[in-house]
């Protein structure tokens, strides 16, 4: 508010005027830069959006034009369709953009009417030019115009091209002045912006000079009494200085002055309280600490600076087996300490001892005291000191858990979960930690030995009895090493030695000896059964950089290897293994990735009916072009398929891709052929494979009677139950099934015939010496009769000469395959590629 003290203003008065008059300036020149601001705006927005679009419209109908011009004559020269496409589309574009123009420019009257005159003369150049070219080139073909006619289109094409440039002239004209306008509006802006800048700036310079000339001298003086307040000096008052506005601040710190006096005497008065209250907790607080470690079942000592003990609680007294009065003065390190690799404790090694001379805590150590009557208690001693203030050496508690039966507990997991419950023998997890601990630092050798037929004893005894068996040999094993070496044992029928021998001929020996005590007698349950064994030996020197798990694995390799042996029973891990091992472990690895990378494909094989010589189906097989290592055969890569759990997935996508490629093959080609696919038997086990084959099915547009999935004899043979239901699943859909490799396993033909097969395919093997040997012929003609008598057609698998073609066709054998006929081909391949005989394909 402005007051009137004296006849003139006050100083905040007169502040007041001045603010008040900079503020109204202010408001006009703002005032008149935001208008200009506005237009500026309003006339480059119209410029922008409705003067350039038209500009670049009328040079697009230029362009329109000339493309016109050149698609006409084009068309008449050449009688290109696409000439006249181009012709049609410079129509379109030339109306669209006269379009645009009229809606853009249509409160310009100077553009309508040069748009009217482009319209007009474009109608001349049509009706003199263009249209001539264009029928001429319809009906004419390629010539040109007569030269009189010739002259009146370029005439009426320059009349066209000069109306469009005036077109562009007036819209040009049009966006220089709005353009012009826009800067002239910016300029003015720009220059009411500085005004408003400079005024603002004279009028605040003048503000400051009067206030300062005002308020410096009373300022400084009341500044001066603020200080005192903040420095603490509470002491003093705080007068007037001048100016009644400041006058009231100074009343105002006054005030803040005597109250702060009197709130830091008070505050005073209560921290004397705090500190006695504080005093009597304390005393209250030491003496329920006392209560509480006394009640501790931890044991709980005190040791000053001195190196003597100077309390002890109950539970230590209980701990140590000694009443306080032998406990207290004494010194820690008269009490004897083991640490746990069992050699005594030093003084200057006891926990008390290295806190007291570092400061550093002790943290759970694990030690044995051995006490005075004899025992011994393992404790967990942890040891601090009482004020880190302190300089060296320091007063420390110390204190300690009696741990002996956790101790004992934990060993006794540790046994248990590091030994075989059946045999007392070290487990894998013990092994393979003596593999790594050894491995490539010392020489060891290890033994995997694996029983023979075991499982014969399981089935004929029990396995109360096998387990009986597995004890004994785990004795004898340990017997026979003498102790020198660790006995384990992996699971199952599976054993393992490790030995520290590295010569061959001492390995071997010991191989050997281990295979002589596995061969003795074994008298059980009023029998006597022999027990043999296969040991694969694997071995590792010093440098060595396979790991535990790595020499398992090696030896496991050696041990099928000795199975595989006539004579001796074991056999040595060697280079051929390693590479074989290794070679395994890539396709594993690059198996995983095949599909996405496109490496696997399906090559497909004729299937012929003998009767009509007519190519009938295909059989699909699944083929892999690995990038290193070229075609790797099936024979490899479907059993590491298998083992890694790849084999539903790689099976469903083989499926899918031979369904689909054989549904375009045969709507291609009309094709009536059946597509043969192999089923593994871990695809049997599949809960999901009767919706998948459905979906495959679906997807490629092929029909269910058009597609016959095979499986194997020991497939079925596995579970025969099993393999009944998810045949049985697969027939409903209406596929085809077939038993492949008939005759490798031990099925039988009363077997099959509770199955719901079509087809059964005999095993190559039966094929290949057909002709030479009269008992295969007779084994194969009985096959083929058994087949025919339950309903089941004959496929012949491995045909490779005419004399076996023939011979299989007189034994009445339905359809054969093989590479008389045609070798797998791809996709791509296989119409060219089918069998035709005696003209008929």
């Amino acid at each position: 508010m402005v007051s009137l003290r004296r006849g003139r203003l006050s100083l905040l008065g007169r502040v007041y005027m001045l603010v008040a008059v900079l503020v109204a300036l202010l408001v006009v020149i703002a005032v008149g830069t935001v208008g200009f601001r506005q237009r500026a705006e309003a006339v480059t927005t119209h410029l922008t959006t409705v003067v350039l679009p038209a500009q670049r419209a009328a040079t697009g109908l230029t362009a329109a034009y000339f493309n016109q011009a050149k698609a006409a004559r084009g068309f008449q020269l050449t009688r290109d369709p696409s000439s006249l496409d181009a012709y049609t589309d410079g129509r379109n574009d030339a109306a669209r953009l006269q379009s645009a123009i009229s809606r853009q420019l249509g409160d310009y009257p100077t553009v309508m009417s040069s748009l009217a005159e482009v319209r007009q003369a474009a109608r001349t150049w049509h009706q003199q030019a263009a249209q001539p070219r264009v029928e001429q080139g319809r009906n004419q073909g390629p010539t040109d115009l007569p030269p009189d006619q010739a002259l009146i289109a370029q005439r009426s094409f320059d009349a066209l091209r000069a109306e469009l440039a005036e077109l562009q002239n007036r819209i040009n004209e049009i966006a220089a002045s709005e353009t012009a306008t826009a800067e002239a509006a910016r300029s003015a802006a720009n220059w009411l912006t500085v005004s408003t800048v400079l005024t603002g700036l004279v009028v605040a310079a003048g503000t400051v000079l009067f206030l300062r000339r005002s308020l410096t001298r009373p300022l400084r003086t009341l500044v001066s009494q603020v200080d005192q307040v903040a420095g603490g000096h509470l002491d003093r008052p705080v007068g007037s200085v001048g100016p009644p506005e400041l006058n009231t601040v100074a009343r105002a710190v006054e005030t803040m002055r005597t109250r702060i006096l009197e709130e830091t005497r008070r505050i005073t008065r209560i921290q004397q309280d705090l500190a006695r209250h504080e005093a009597a907790e304390r005393r209250r607080a030491e003496q329920d600490y006392a209560i509480v470690v006394a009640a501790l079942d931890e044991g709980v000592i005190v040791v000053g600076s001195a190196g003597i003990i100077e309390s002890a609680n109950p539970a230590a007294q209980r701990i140590f087996g000694a009443p306080e009065s032998e406990i207290v003065g004494s010194r820690p390190t008269s009490w004897l300490l083991f640490g746990e690799s069992g050699g005594a404790l030093r003084p200057e090694e006891h926990p008390s001892t290295l806190t007291q001379r570092t400061g550093e805590p002790e943290n759970s150590r694990v030690v044995r005291l051995e006490r005075v009557d004899g025992h011994s208690v393992w404790l967990a001693v942890t040891a601090r000191v009482l004020n880190s203030q302190d300089h060296p050496p320091h007063a420390v508690v110390v204190s300690f858990t009696d741990i002996s039966e956790s101790r004992a507990a934990r060993q006794r997991l540790e046994y248990e979960a590091t030994h075989d419950p059946l045999t007392g023998l070290a487990n894998r997890t013990l092994v393979l930690r003596h593999c790594d601990e050894r491995a490539g630092k010392h020489s060891i050798a290890v033994l995997y030995i694996d029983l023979d037929n075991f499982k014969r004893i399981n089935d004929s005894l029990g396995h109360g009895a096998g387990d009986e068996v597995l004890r004994i040999v785990g004795e004898r094993l340990v017997r026979a090493t003498a102790g020198e070496t660790l006995v384990g044992r992996l699971g199952g029928d599976e054993f393992v030695v490790l030995s520290g021998e590295s010569g061959h001929d001492r390995i071997a020996e010991l191989g050997e000896y281990l295979l002589e005590a596995l061969t003795q007698p074994i008298h059980l349950q009023g029998r006597q059964l022999h027990v043999n064994g296969s040991i694969g030996i694997s071995v590792s020197l010093s440098g060595d950089t396979r790991s535990g798990r790595d020499l398992l694995r090696d030896a496991d390799v050696a041990m099928y290897q000795a199975k595989t042996q006539s004579t001796k029973r074991y056999a040595f891990f060697g280079v051929e293994h390693r590479e074989r091992v290794q070679r395994h472990m890539v396709l594993d690895q690059d198996l995983r990735h095949a599909v996405s990378r496109d490496q696997l494909w399906v090559a497909y094989q004729p299937v012929v009916d003998l009767r009509t010589e007519r190519t009938v189906g295909v059989e699909g097989l699944l083929r892999w072009t690995h990038p290193d290592h070229g075609t790797v055969s099936p024979g490899e890569f479907i059993p590491i398929a298998e083992e890694s759990d790849l084999i539903n997935s790689i099976g469903t996508h083989m499926l899918r891709m031979a369904t689909r490629q054989l549904a375009a093959e045969r709507e291609r080609h009309e094709l009536d052929l059946q597509l043969n696919a192999n089923l593994s038997p871990r695809q049997l086990e599949d809960p999901h494979l009767g919706a998948m084959v459905q979906h495959a099915l679906a997807e490629a547009g092929l029909p269910a009677h058009a597609l016959c999935l095979e499986v194997t004899e020991n497939a079925i043979m596995h579970d025969p139950m099993q393999a009944a239901r998810v045949l049985r699943e697969l027939r409903e859909l209406g596929v085809y099934l077939a038993i492949d490799d008939f005759g490798t396993g031990y099925s039988s033909l009363a077997q099959l015939r509770r199955l719901p097969l079509d087809t059964l395919k005999i095993d190559r093997s039966f094929v290949t010496d057909l002709g030479d040997s009269h008992d295969l012929e007779t084994i194969v003609t009985s096959i083929i009769a058994m087949a025919h008598a339950v309903g089941l057609d004959v496929v012949a698998e491995g045909v490779e000469t005419a004399q076996q073609f023939d011979l299989l066709r007189r034994l009445g054998c339905d359809e054969v395959q093989g590479y008389y006929l045609s070798k797998p081909v791809p996709i791509d391949q296989l119409v060219t590629q089918l069998p035709r005989r005696d003209g008929l394909g």
